[in-house]
């Protein structure tokens, strides 16, 4: 029974950012207004980056019996280079600033180039550079509070679940990580949706 919510967990991970790149996808007209030039391109490749990365880290699982391990490999390298894209993408998004948008991808290739060098300690890091820059453009861009749900879930919620893990071996704390990410990505969904609401009432 475990093993199934642990299964649904992670599932629910890899289907949740696909439906938003989908959404995004039959709604280009009207969320162009609120984004520059080739944001949405961008916006629906973040989002398909996170579903990447979460299949990518179900594929590790398959290679650990599904038991957590703090280990370097090849799925977990494409997790965390999925987490960058999308985080470096979904930033790009919402800025014009062309210096800026190179700048988040060559921290995306820094972190993949870092991983198999230098472990994912270095990797981390750099992402927490680009959610950085990512929430000071993203708050730049829409001004709503509500953005802060995204680091608190997919952030501080996701790093204490993973602590957890880790320290006490107890894979329980394994079943929640998935899904507070997934609340993080459906914040800025639900944000998204606020900012064309917004734009076509003021039109």
């Amino acid at each position: 029974m475990f093993f199934v919510v642990l299964l649904l967990a992670h599932i629910q991970a890899v289907l949740i950012p696909a439906w938003i790149a989908s959404r995004i996808s039959s709604r280009k007209s009207t969320m162009r207004t609120v984004l520059p030039n080739g944001g949405i391109s961008l916006l629906l490749f973040g989002f398909t980056c996170f579903s990447i990365a979460a299949f990518a880290e179900m594929l590790d699982h398959t290679e650990t019996n599904w038991i957590y391990i703090n280990r370097l490999s090849g799925w977990n390298g494409l997790f965390y280079a999925g987490l960058a894209g999308g985080l470096a993408s979904l930033t790009a998004s919402v800025t014009a600033n062309k210096i800026l948008r190179v700048l988040l991808y060559v921290l995306v290739i820094a972190g993949i180039v870092a991983y198999p060098l230098l472990g994912k300690g270095v990797t981390i890091s750099l992402q927490s550079i680009i959610t950085i820059i990512f929430l000071a453009q993203w708050w730049r861009r829409f001004h709503d509070p509500i953005l802060w749900i995204y680091p608190i879930c997919g952030v501080v919620l996701t790093t204490v679940f993973g602590g957890m893990l880790s320290s006490s071996g107890n894979q329980i704390w394994h079943v929640f990580i998935g899904p507070a990410g997934s609340i993080s990505l459906i914040t800025l969904w639900i944000l998204l949706n606020r900012a064309e609401r917004k734009q076509n009432f003021s039109n």
